[in-house]
């Protein structure tokens, strides 16, 4: 607690006001790199400008996952790894696709991108880490150009609702 006490004074000492008496930050310098850091959006269109994608892709609630184009996930959030029964992402990535897709296991990885590229609505059934299998419906790619390097879905579980359709 005294460090964190020490740093935001540390912060404040190198802080330069907008001089209007009512300490609105303008600028702050780093000591550590000398660099200077932009103040925090003053708006909520800005704060969302500022966002890192990142950050906003693991507070989803929405099940997400990135894969390289040679069938490798690269980026998993925390709803993902909840789906398949994993306690964080740590786990999933650098995961081959036919590791995690049920009945795919002897599928080229490069093969199991395509497959999750033009899936649409055709349901998907991944490895829950127990073994049975999570069906889904993919989204379409959220990144859409030609030359972009990843392919970034969404998942929605299904597997419930099979279930109890199945049943009736």
């Amino acid at each position: 607690m005294k460090s964190l006490i020490m740093a935001a004074a540390a912060t404040l000492d190198n802080a330069e006001t907008s001089g209007d008496g009512y300490g609105r930050f303008t600028d702050v310098k780093d000591r550590s790199t000398g660099r200077r850091r932009k103040p925090p959006p003053s708006t909520p269109d800005g704060y969302l400008h500022e966002l890192p994608a990142l950050i906003l892709l693991d507070r989803l609630p929405t099940p997400m996952l990135a894969t390289g184009l040679d069938g490798v996930l690269i980026y998993t959030n925390p709803a993902f790894a909840t789906v398949l029964g994993y306690p964080d992402t740590t786990a999933l990535t650098e995961q081959p696709l036919p590791a995690l897709l049920a009945g795919h296991s002897a599928t080229p990885p490069r093969d199991c991108v395509t497959a999750l590229r033009t899936a649409g609505t055709v349901a998907i059934n991944w490895l829950h880490a127990q073994g049975f299998p999570i069906r889904t419906v993919v989204s379409d790619a959220l990144l859409v150009r030609a030359t972009d390097p990843i392919l970034l879905i969404s998942i929605t579980d299904i597997t419930e609702v099979t279930w109890n359709s199945e049943s009736t």
